[in-house]
Order: C-alpha cells, then sequence, then structure tokens
C-alpha cells in the first residue's frame, strides 16, 4: 500500500485562517491554560486521504481537549470606514484583514465524522478545570498512521474563578424567534428547549453571568389589553438556572421611536406613551404580573432588568420615569441598559455604554464610577472602522483585546447584542446580514451558527471567551501590582482603536501576565 505525505502546520488562536492560507514552520503544538481556563491551537492540513483526528495525552493524564473541525464563512462585504460596510476596499484596506468577498475559517464543528481529502483546518482546544495540577502534560494528536502532532501544555497555578464568582459581568443578547426558524422546530416545543438548554450551555461557556429572558407577551381581548403572557420567559429562566447560570435578566419592555425624540412606547402597544396614565397603567400590569412570576420561581436576587435599549439624551429623562416604575413594582431588582447618555442618576444600576461613547465621556463617566456607579461597556455595528468589535474581517486580536480595554479602563463587564440574531437567508456565506436597508459588519449579528443539534462556536466565539478569561486574569493582576499591569495591557492596546494586529504580541503578553501571577 503506498503511502502519501502529508502536509501540516500548526498556528496560534489569535489570527485568522484562510482557504489561502501558506503554511508556516510550526509542527508542534505548544499551549498554556490557567487552571479553569483554556488554551488552543489551529492546525492546517493538507489531507491526502479521507482521515479521522485522534489525541491523547501521555500517560492518560491532561486537561480535557476538545476537538473542531473549522468550516469556512462567507465575508461578503467589508466593515466600512465610518458606518456599517462597503464594496470599496480602497477606504478600509488599512484595517481589514483581506478583500471581499472571502472566505474565513470562523466555524467550529465537532469531529464526528472523517476528514475529507485535501484541504482542512482543525481547532485543538485544552480545558484546565480548577482540579487540574499545575505542570508541563505532553501528548499527540495522531492525524493518521504516520503523522503525529507533538502537543505540550502548560497549566498554570493562576486560576480563572468559577462563573459568577470572579469580577466580570456578561450578557449578550439572545434572539427566541430565530432559534425556532434557523432549526425548523416549533417555538415552544420540547425540541425547541432542548435545543435552547444546547445555547445557554454555550453562552455560559463564553462566560456569560446574566441570560436574557423574552419579554412577556401582550394579551388583547378586544382591542384592550388584559394582562401577559410569562410562559416564554418561566421556562427560559428555569433551563438557565438549571444550567447554572449565576444572573437572569428580564427582557426589554420599551423604546423610543426615533432616537431624537423624548417618549417611550411600550413594546406592545406604539401609540401610547408610557408618560400618560394609560401608558403608567399598561406599565403597571406588566410589572406587576411579572414580580409574580419572579416569586412563584424564587428568583429574587438572581434578577436584572432591562427595560429601553440605548437611552439617548434625548430620551433620557423619560427613561428615568420608566425605571421609577419599575423599581415601585420590582424593588431590589438592578436596572441594566445599553446607553448612549450620562444622564440617567437614580434610573439604573448596571451603564453599559458603548465603546466610544465612554471615550466620548470617559472623564465623565469615571466620576460616576467612583461614586460607587457599576460601569460595563459594549460593541455593535456602529461605529465602524478599525474600533474593536467581532467583525470577521478585522484581526482576530480585535475580539479578544477588547475585552483587554475593560480592564484598562476598569469596567466591570460586557455586553453585546448579537449572539444569535441569524438575519438573512444564508448566514453560511453571507456573514454581513442585512438591517434596515444596509448591511451590518460581518459576524455582528451572531458569534454563534445553527449546528443541527444546537450552535456551532466560532473563533470569534473562543476569542471572547478567552479575552473574559485574560480580564479576570487582569483583575487579579491589579490587586499585586497595578503598575505593571496596565503597563502590560498597554502593549496589546491603549485605546479601543488602538490595538495589536499581531496574535503573537497578545500572546505574549498573556504569559508575561500568568507568570505575574505566579510569583
Amino acid at each position: 500500500m503506498m503511502y502519501h505525505s502529508m502536509q501540516y502546520s500548526v498556528f496560534t488562536d489569535t489570527d485568522w485562517l484562510f482557504p489561502d492560507s501558506s503554511h508556516s514552520s510550526t509542527s508542534s503544538v505548544e499551549l498554556a491554560a490557567p487552571r479553569g481556563g483554556h488554551g488552543a491551537a489551529q492546525i492546517l492540513c493538507d489531507l491526502p486521504e479521507e482521515t479521522t483526528p485522534l489525541f491523547s495525552w501521555e500517560n492518560g493524564e491532561g486537561p480535557e481537549v476538545l476537538l473542531y473541525q473549522l468550516l469556512l464563512a462567507g465575508v461578503n462585504e467589508n466593515t466600512s470606514a465610518d458606518l456599517m460596510t462597503t464594496t470599496d476596499y480602497e477606504t478600509c484596506r488599512e484595517f481589514v484583514t483581506k478583500k471581499a468577498p472571502f472566505d474565513v475559517y470562523d466555524v467550529l464543528r465537532p469531529i464526528d465524522e472523517p476528514l475529507p481529502r485535501g484541504r482542512s483546518a482543525l481547532y485543538l482546544c485544552a480545558e484546565a478545570s480548577p482540579q487540574t495540577r499545575p505542570g508541563t502534560y505532553t501528548g499527540a494528536l495522531r492525524l493518521n498512521e504516520k503523522e503525529v502532532i507533538p502537543v505540550r501544555c502548560r497549566v498554570s497555578a493562576a486560576q480563572v474563578p468559577p462563573l459568577g464568582e470572579g469580577a466580570v459581568g456578561m450578557l449578550n443578547f439572545f434572539d427566541y424567534d430565530n432559534l425556532a426558524v434557523q432549526h425548523a422546530v416549533e417555538k415552544g416545543s420540547d425540541a425547541y428547549w432542548e435545543l435552547f438548554r444546547q445555547y445557554v450551555r454555550a453562552q455560559l461557556q463564553m462566560r456569560c453571568t446574566h441570560i436574557l429572558l423574552p419579554a412577556g407577551e401582550a394579551v388583547w381581548d378586544e382591542g384592550v389589553l388584559t394582562g401577559f403572557d410569562f410562559t416564554l420567559a418561566r421556562r427560559a429562566g428555569q433551563i438557565s438556572l438549571e444550567e447554572g447560570a449565576p444572573w437572569l435578566c428580564g427582557g426589554h419592555i420599551a423604546h423610543w421611536h426615533a432616537w431624537n425624540t423624548s417618549e417611550y412606547y411600550p413594546s406592545w402597544d406604539q401609540k401610547t406613551g408610557i408618560t400618560t396614565p394609560e401608558g403608567y397603567l399598561q406599565i403597571q400590569k406588566y410589572f406587576k404580573q411579572w414580580q409574580g412570576i419572579i416569586r412563584e420561581n424564587h428568583w429574587q436576587g438572581r434578577m436584572a432588568q432591562a427595560l429601553a435599549d440605548e437611552p439617548q439624551t434625548y430620551n433620557d429623562i423619560t427613561y428615568r420615569v420608566l425605571a421609577s416604575m419599575c423599581r415601585k413594582f420590582l424593588p431590589g431588582v438592578p436596572i441594566i441598559d445599553a446607553v448612549e447618555t450620562t444622564n440617567l442618576g437614580g434610573g439604573i444600576d448596571i451603564w453599559v455604554p458603548k465603546q466610544d461613547t465612554y471615550e466620548k465621556w470617559q472623564e465623565t463617566y469615571e466620576t460616576l464610577k467612583e461614586a460607587g456607579e457599576e460601569m460595563w461597556f459594549y460593541t455593535c455595528a456602529f461605529p465602524a472602522g478599525p474600533i474593536m468589535n467581532r467583525s470577521m474581517d478585522l484581526p482576530l486580536t480585535a475580539s479578544r483585546a477588547v475585552m483587554w480595554m475593560g480592564a484598562l479602563y476598569r469596567l466591570s463587564g460586557f455586553l453585546h447584542w448579537g449572539f444569535n440574531y441569524y438575519i438573512g437567508d444564508d448566514i453560511w456565506h453571507s456573514a454581513c446580514c442585512p438591517h434596515k436597508g444596509a448591511l451590518l459588519p460581518a459576524g455582528d449579528a451572531h458569534i454563534v451558527y445553527p449546528g443541527p443539534q444546537g450552535p456551532y462556536k466560532s473563533m470569534r466565539f473562543e476569542a471572547q471567551r478567552a479575552g473574559a478569561e485574560d480580564w479576570e486574569l487582569l483583575e487579579q493582576a491589579f490587586q499585586r501590582a497595578p503598575e505593571e499591569t496596565e503597563n502590560l495591557i498597554r502593549s496589546v492596546c491603549t485605546s479601543f482603536r488602538d490595538y495589536t494586529r499581531q496574535g503573537s504580541v497578545l500572546l505574549e503578553a498573556r504569559e508575561r501576565l500568568i507568570r505575574l501571577l505566579e510569583m
């Protein structure tokens, strides 16, 4: 039997791989993982025949290893220099990785069948539990009978705290309708909830501390609002807590019609302002019922509440009116929202300004923080350009280093709207999803993909998870050596627009961080 040689090479988990990537000179896997965290690498293979990779640790001892095939996703347009996307490459070539359209290895599919002949990319991830003994473990990834890739993983004594016990919070919005559409199941069915459970597990693996629940659905009788149906919210909350979620977050209930107007309107009634007597009675009805659900399920102390996404300077006072209604009927439940203003004092408990909004009004937000206000941050499609976001045509370092910026500014949490907002007919080949007559930057609407049994993670998912682990370690390092820790972060990033594009720089800083915590 004639043997055909195989070509393979190893890459870090901090830089993108493309179908036309050249092989590297690295032929072994070197990983570093704190206890409670992970270390990972990518492997590019040109397979002469069908094969099933197998991994084993020497003497059978070592952290759990997960092995995935990387699948391609299509980026149909580039991120614009100022807003959304563009087909004019010359205006964005300085900050994007590649000219669109192009394919990139973003999707992680668990390997449950042989890999086909030809080019394949793999993702190898070593998960160190808090109980893993610190030390260096050696093993091997066998690609076929002849080709064996040496793997070494150094597990550090430094430890990422268990979810809910650390310093960093996280919330990623969840689309309950798209779960049903993309997986072709009936919303609320047994199959639906089993899929939802898989999505919750993914959110928790990414270190989300808060799971966003759907809002109650209005019940009308001949044009009269009679109450609200919280069936979906109740079941989603029960499953999330069964899976170990530290916090639940009630879904948004109101919004403005235009960003520069003052009134808010209930999500179920776009004609009745919340500042009118009728608006108040509707909000009262909602919160009284919701309070009953919370008490019935013993969720007190584990609930937060979102009210209205992105209050602006034009409607911040009205937002505070809405918040006063919430506080009347949900006493003790912290209010959290993405914000575009600094004038919400007393109306919000967890401020979440966008990354550029925070830098724009940093002095004011710092003053609020020093006064004891909790301050997170968020990213989304706007602004575009090189600013840190998890877009698929930006360097992969942006998806991870954004968490380092949270540590640099001494913030305490991160929010993103797009966990699974699968918009459009072909998410696999058109990552720039349609939105209000334009296209969102590639991947902004989703960080997972709809697999047959649940979500497929992405390289951006893994980068965000790694960044959250880094952030927890950086918070520990600040307690030991604040000046050295700040300098360490600044070797990676100095603002949301100024960050390294080289994965090796980020990994070198991470290694220094781990060594600092081991001293």
